[in-house]
C-alpha cells in the first residue's frame, strides 16, 4: 500500500486527516514536533517521525504528502516563520522521494466577488489579508519547487470555536445579543470531518487524475443575519435565545467558493449542514 504523510498532525484538521485516512487503503505515517514526541498520542496504524527527519530526508518513500502544518495566525512575524518553516519542509522532501504533494492553502486568497457568486479555481486572485497572502505565497512556493505532482487546496473556513458560529451558539445560551455589523456579510462553514474526508479521498486518488488546484469547501454562501436566526430556531428545543440585533457599518464580505470540481473528482459533498453544527455546539458545550 502507499504511504501518505500528514504534516501538521496534532492540529484540528491534520488529526483528523489522519482519522479519515484510516479508513482507506493507505499506509499513515505523520511528522510532528520534536517537542511534540513524548506527548502525541497516535492512533493504532501510524507511524510517528519528527519533522527534524523530514528536513534530512529521512523518510521512507511517500506517495503523497498532505501538507496540514502552517500558522493560522495573521500576524507577520508568525507567517514569515510559517514560510520558513515550509520552506524547510520541501527541501527535506527533495532530498527523499516523494510522489506527489497536496498543500493545503485557502479560499482567502481569491476577490471577493458580488453576492452570490461563488469562486472557481481559476477566478481572480486578490488576497484579503496577510494570512491569505502567506498561504498563495506557499502555493507559489510549492508550484515552483521542482517537486512533482504539486496539488493546491483551497480550503474555506473549517468550523470551530474561534469562528463567529461558536460565539453566536453563546450568546443564545446565556440570552445575550447577537450584533450582526452587516447585512451583507456572508460566510461559509466547512464541518472539519467533511474536510477531512474529501482530503482523505483526494490522497488516494491516482495521482495522474488529480488537478492542480481544488476548491474545498460548502458550495454555499450563508448571510450572518441568517446564521444567526439559525442559532435561534436550534436553540428553541434547548431554551436558549439570542436577541438579534443590526447594527449596519455600510461594508459587503463575501465567502463561497464553487467546489464541483473536488465533488466530481472525488465523488463527495459535504455532508454536516449548519444545523447540525450548531446542534452540536448547544450538546457538548
Amino acid at each position: 500500500m502507499n504511504n501518505i504523510l500528514v504534516t501538521g498532525a496534532s492540529g484540528l484538521l491534520g488529526s483528523h486527516v489522519v482519522k479519515h485516512l484510516l479508513t482507506k487503503e493507505c499506509n499513515v505515517i505523520v511528522s510532528i514536533l520534536p517537542e511534540e514526541k513524548s506527548t502525541y498520542q497516535p492512533l493504532d496504524g501510524v507511524e510517528v517521525i519528527i519533522n527534524d527527519d523530514i528536513f534530512q530526508g529521512k523518510f521512507p518513500h511517500i506517495s503523497t504528502v498532505i501538507n496540514c502544518a502552517f500558522s493560522r495566525s495573521n500576524q507577520s512575524q508568525d507567517l514569515a516563520s510559517a514560510i520558513d518553516f515550509t520552506q524547510k519542509l520541501i527541501n527535506g522532501f527533495k532530498l527523499g522521494k516523494v510522489d506527489s504533494i497536496i498543500n493545503i492553502s485557502s479560499q482567502g486568497v481569491y476577490k471577493r466577488l458580488p453576492i452570490g457568486e461563488l469562486s472557481k479555481e481559476d477566478s481572480p486572485i486578490e488576497p484579503i489579508d496577510l494570512y491569505s497572502m502567506a498561504k498563495y505565497a506557499v502555493e507559489k512556493t510549492f508550484a515552483t519547487s521542482g517537486l512533482p505532482n504539486v496539488t493546491n487546496v483551497r480550503l474555506a473556513s473549517i468550523n470551530m470555536k474561534q469562528r463567529f458560529l461558536y460565539n453566536f451558539v453563546q450568546k443564545a445560551k446565556n440570552k445575550d445579543t447577537i450584533i450582526v455589523n452587516s447585512p451583507t456579510h456572508y460566510a461559509s462553514l466547512l464541518d472539519v470531518e467533511d474536510a477531512a474526508e474529501a482530503l482523505a479521498r483526494l490522497a488516494i486518488l491516482p495521482i495522474e487524475n488529480r488537478k492542480p488546484i481544488y476548491n474545498l469547501g460548502t458550495g454555499s454562501q450563508t448571510s450572518l443575519i441568517h446564521f444567526a436566526e439559525l442559532v435561534n430556531a436550534v436553540g428553541e428545543r434547548f431554551n436558549a435565545k439570542a436577541q438579534i440585533v443590526l447594527q449596519d457599518n455600510g461594508t459587503t464580505n463575501t465567502a463561497g467558493i464553487d467546489i464541483s470540481l473536488i465533488s466530481a473528482d472525488c465523488d463527495w459533498i459535504p455532508i454536516i449542514t449548519n444545523e447540525q453544527m450548531i446542534d452540536n455546539y448547544f450538546l457538548t458545550d
